[in-house]
């Protein structure tokens, strides 16, 4: 699903002014856990070292999908300056935040996607659905700012714990040219 989301972005002709300045660079991974993420985060900025092809920033989308190794995954990102957009209990949860507001928790990723459908009937799980959420994009970012701000209230600072939980608005809103949405999250986030 999120290769086919960021993708999407990547090649939405409507950005195309705005993407102008942006290199997206989509890798598709067979491996999933967070841990082998950032692994070989690490690995293709070796490469573009060696290439003198810097990057600006390198971020790693995942989820929490039942795997244990996120804090080590988390410390070894945030030790190589990798941004993680990290969804609980899966990223169908930052496409749900399109088209509503909430804080209950999901057993599962079944549990998202049957929530999903209720918006998106033909819903499937790694099938492109960008072109039913690009013009929702700033109610996702919102409704996400009021998750943050909701976990802000909690004295628990572990990402992974939580659930549901998305921060992936902050990539979105960057590559669709919508950083005012994350000044405007950081103002409301610091009143709560």
């Amino acid at each position: 699903t999120e290769p086919n989301y960021f993708k999407s972005i990547k090649y939405d002709r409507d950005l195309g002014r705005k993407l102008l300045a942006t290199q997206i660079e989509v890798h598709d991974c067979k491996i999933n856990t967070s841990f082998e993420l950032v692994k070989r985060a690490k690995e293709l900025i070796d490469i573009a070292r060696k290439q003198k092809n810097l990057y600006e920033e390198v971020w790693v989308v995942v989820d929490r999908d039942g795997y244990t190794k996120h804090p080590a995954s988390s410390k070894m990102a945030e030790d190589l300056g990798i941004n993680i957009a990290f969804s609980s209990p899966c990223f169908e949860f930052w496409i749900l935040l399109h088209f509503e507001y909430s804080t209950a928790a999901h057993d599962n990723c079944d549990s998202v996607i049957s929530k999903l459908k209720q918006h998106i009937t033909s819903y499937e799980k790694a099938k492109g659905v960008y072109t039913h959420l690009k013009d929702k994009t700033e109610i996702a970012i919102r409704n996400e700012t009021k998750i943050l701000a909701h976990y802000d209230q909690i004295d628990d600072d572990r990402v992974w714990n939580r659930n549901p939980y998305s921060n992936a608005g902050e990539l979105v809103a960057r590559l669709v040219g919508k950083e005012n949405l994350i000044e405007e999250r950081r103002k409301f986030t610091s009143k709560n």
